[in-house]
């Protein structure tokens, strides 16, 4: 057996899918505004080879 969709009632399927994938776009704006910034793994990386690379070794003053 099927069910015939009226007008109103495709109407109203419509309304309600379109308000609810304007709430759930909402929430994520919130989420991604409300969300501390995470470092790119480029920065990561970056960071992480300063801190391995060892110190310059000093000169030692008499070379000749």
């Amino acid at each position: 057996m099927s069910l015939e969709w009226t007008p109103e009632a495709v109407k109203a399927e419509v309304d309600y899918r379109q308000w609810s994938m304007r709430a759930d776009a909402e929430h994520v704006r919130e989420v991604r505004r409300t969300t501390p910034r995470k470092e790119s793994w480029w920065t990561r990386l970056a960071r992480l080879a300063r801190s391995n690379v060892p110190e310059p070794r000093k000169a030692q003053g008499n070379a000749a």
